[in-house]
Formats: structure tokens, sequence, C-alpha cells
């Protein structure tokens, strides 16, 4: 039985989800104390208890103590199963969230798994589905891996209704590659129930930011319960950084789009290799991977030490982060 303090560094939820997908993959029970001791409503949220219901039906292991604000849950795992499951999430809860947790167990299992989540695509304080699939899952694509995601809807605060659908093909990660040329830079821009003006204003900007590479900004319209819009960017290339910025009511349109386009030239200027979010999700498939090697980070925030700590606890040395005289890597 491992022992995860679920207090340590940042705190938050990612403790819960990065431990419970490794349980899973190492095979390992796992008791978590103190969940979320560092939010404002601490203990389990109804999204995290969502990512242990949803692994123990995955596996078929035993949960005790999950119950809404718990600050402590047990889990012991079992076998991954593939096949077909359905998770709703309710409201807006993260999907791209969520399925952090499922992905590492779902590359265990023994035939194809497809996973179709009810919830937020786009909601504040997590990957927007955009950058989900163009960025993150397109990291893991070059890491061998075959997975694959379909958006189905789109949903947003405080209505949710979002679906996306995910395929993963069981496998073992190798070594991410690396190079140093940027092609272009691609993107998506979307409004939900919302004017399409306010998408092209952000793709105007966007493209007002860069003439001196080749630029691809996809508009997209929906229907949804609640109204929300956003962009999501990304380098196409040796190197894929990203970012995706949401909407807000009284921002103009055309900061959203600048704040990503400015992001994306800092990136391609400063030259590392991963983006501050993909980072962090990316610890557990580094240390999954068959080989070893070296990534410049933007940066070491809270998520990403939080995450190479949790996973220490399951693999001990197997990823670490170094200051070095160019900025901070990632070692695995």
């Amino acid at each position: 039985m491992l022992k995860i303090d679920g207090s340590h560094g940042e705190g938050g939820g990612q403790i819960v989800r990065t431990a419970l997908a490794m349980s899973i993959v190492k095979n390992t029970p796992i008791h978590i104390t103190d969940i979320r001791a560092n939010r404002p409503n601490p203990g389990l949220s109804h999204q995290h208890l969502m990512a242990l219901e949803a692994a123990l039906e995955m596996t078929g292991g035993e949960l005790e103590g999950a119950q809404k604000g718990a600050a402590e849950v047990t889990f012991y795992p079992g076998k991954v199963s593939g096949g077909n499951f359905r998770f709703d999430i309710g409201t807006a809860g993260s999907i791209s969230l969520l399925l952090q947790a499922l992905i590492p167990p779902a590359l265990q299992a023994d035939e194809v798994v497809e996973i179709k989540v009810k919830g937020g695509t786009d909601v504040k304080w997590s990957p927007p589905y955009d950058f989900f699939e163009e960025v993150f899952l397109e990291h893991l694509r070059a890491m061998d891996l075959n997975v694959s995601s379909k958006l189905l809807k789109r949903g947003h605060y405080p209505k949710g209704g979002g679906e996306v659908v995910l395929r993963v093909e069981p496998g073992s990660p190798r070594p991410l590659p690396t190079g140093e040329d940027i092609s272009k830079v691609k993107g998506s821009a979307f409004v939900s129930s919302l004017p399409e003006h306010i998408m092209r204003r952000m793709r105007k900007q966007v493209l007002k930011e860069f003439v001196d590479i080749p630029v691809d900004v996809k508009l997209r319209s929906f229907d949804s319960p609640s109204p929300g819009t956003g962009i999501t960017l990304w380098t196409e290339g040796d190197i894929s950084v990203g970012i995706g910025v949401l909407g807000e009511k009284g921002v103009p349109a055309e900061s959203i789009g600048k704040e990503a386009a400015d992001y994306i030239r800092s990136a391609m200027e400063s030259g590392f290799y991963l983006d501050r979010w993909s980072a962090d999700q990316l610890v557990p498939y580094l240390a999954m991977s068959n080989g070893h090697g070296e990534l410049k980070v933007e940066k070491i925030t809270g998520h990403l030490g939080t995450n190479v700590w949790v996973m220490d606890l399951f693999d001990p040395g197997r990823v670490k982060l170094e200051e070095k005289e160019d900025g901070p890597y990632l070692i695995y």
C-alpha cells in the first residue's frame, strides 16, 4: 500500500488523478490523505469522484472512502478491461481532466478502449478540448501511441453538455522525438451559441501578429446549452507547443487572440520544447516510455513539480527536473 500526501506541493486534484492512473499502471494499491488540502473547498469534489468511479469501472478494483468532501481515499486496482465505457461527469466538469486519469490505464488493456464522456469541453482551469486533441494527444501520437478523440458537442460552464469520444489502442510509449524546426502556426477558434464575428475577430488579430510564418486558423460554430468561445494556437513541425485561451464576458475578442499569439511568439523565441501545460501532463508517459531523453520545458510550475513528485513515489528517479544554463529540463 503506497501512502500519498494529498497536500504536497500545489495540493490539488492532480495528485489524485496521477496517483490513480499510476496505481493501475503499476498495480499498486494507494491510500491518499489530506486530499486537495490547499484548495478553498478541500476534499474530493464531484469531478475527482468521477475519476475514481470511472477507474473502478474500467478495472474492477476496490474503492474505499469515496464520497464528496472526503479527505482520504483508498484504491485497490484491478485488471484493465478493454471495450466501451460511458461516463457523465455532470454539469461542466472537465472532460480533459477526467481523461488524464484514464488514458495511461487504457494503454495497459488487452484490447481497444473506447470512452465516451459527457461534461465540459472548454472550461476554466483545465485544458480546452482543442489543446487536448491538437497538442497533448499529438505528443502521445509522436510517442507511437494510437490515441485519438472526436468532438461530438461543445460544453461550457455552467450547464456543460459537451461530449467527447476517446479511442485508445494498447501500447507502450517510446521516447518523445525532438527537433528544432517550426514550419507553421495552426489554430482553431470557435463560438458556441454566440455571434460568429467573435471568432473571426480572434483570427484576424492572430493573423496581424504573424507576418513572417504561415498561419492557418480554422473557424467552427456550435450550439450548446451554455455559451462559450475560445481559441487554441499551436506550432507545427519538430516542436509542438500550444496554448488555449477561453473568451470571457467583457474581454474583447481581439485581446483573446493577441494573448494566444503573444504566447506562441514568445515560445518560438525561447526555444523550449514543451509548454507548461504539456510538460506536467506528459510526466506519466515519459515514465512509462521504453527509453530515455531530455526535454527543455517552458518553466517548472507547481503542477509540474507535484506530478514529478507523485511519479517518484511509484518509480523513484525515473523522471527528474534539472535547471541548466539555458533553462529547466525534464529528464527521464
